[in-house]
């Protein structure tokens, strides 16, 4: 194909205009609706203090284990004795906080509130799909005005097979699927926090992190296992102090700039 195509007017009157404004309303809709659905709000978590100690005491350990070569070695002995004390350790007791499956059979509101939120979301995305697929596909919107290598021939060119055509023209479908995500910076400005995440609810929907199941993920975490994993993680750590013999070397360093220094001569 040649390198320059001519756009028909109608395409921009009859496909790229009718396009946006279907997919700004459906995510107008969509945004008003979960809202009404969720009360105005997302599902809130009741936490309790002994739960938000226990993950700060994970963080510590994990923010120790990371810079523990800054410390000098009785400093990292004192705080790991804190942490991995048998019996009086803070990584050693009992974990009081509920697992996921047992927050969610002793709060109904929050399992309903992920079933609202899904349901808000899934139904308008397969029928606004549905619509785009029928309607504006085969159909070639525009062109980015640099150049890309063919890798983004199947990002940009959805539903159009054409290996000749040049990589940097885009599709309707392709322009359907930017302007979804792309446009969830502009709403935020006007629902602030309330803003659906558009990434979250694929990773839901994939199952990213729960073998194919978003629920699994969640019911297999354990928060005692949790603790025992990091304590025995900080046990195993080799501890050596990244400052001794710094004066030294700080000294070392300056003799030899000092010695490559130009002397300058006394007048």
């Amino acid at each position: 194909m040649g390198d320059q195509i001519v756009l028909d007017r109608d395409v921009r009157d009859w496909v790229l205009v009718p396009l946006t404004m279907s997919i700004v309303l459906m995510m107008l809709i969509r945004q008003y609706a979960t809202q009404v659905l969720m009360g105005g709000g997302k599902p809130q978590q009741k936490v309790e203090l002994k739960e938000v100690k226990e993950k700060q005491t994970v963080a510590r350990s994990q923010l120790l284990r990371g810079a523990h070569v800054f410390l000098t070695e009785g400093a990292f002995r004192q705080r790991k004795a804190y942490l991995t004390a048998k019996g009086t350790g803070a990584l050693s007791q009992k974990s009081e906080q509920k697992s996921a499956q047992e927050q969610m059979l002793t709060n109904p509101d929050l399992m309903s509130g992920m079933m609202k939120q899904n349901l808000s979301g899934i139904v308008p995305q397969i029928a606004m799909g549905t619509f785009v697929s029928y309607f504006f596909s085969g159909f070639i919107l525009g062109k980015i005005p640099f150049p890309l290598s063919p890798s983004f021939r199947l990002m940009l060119q959805r539903g159009v097979d054409l290996p000749s055509l040049d990589v940097t023209y885009f599709t309707s479908l392709s322009y359907y699927i930017l302007l979804l995500f792309g446009l969830r910076g502009v709403f935020m400005l006007f629902f602030r926090e309330n803003t659906i995440d558009e990434t979250q609810m694929y990773r839901q929907q994939m199952g990213m992190g729960g073998g194919g199941n978003p629920m699994a993920a969640m019911t297999s975490a354990d928060p005692t296992k949790a603790l025992e994993a990091e304590r025995a993680a900080l046990e195993m750590v080799d501890h050596k102090w990244k400052l001794e013999g710094a004066e030294d070397r700080a000294a070392d360093v300056l003799r030899a700039r000092l010695k490559q220094a130009p002397h300058k001569r006394k007048p």
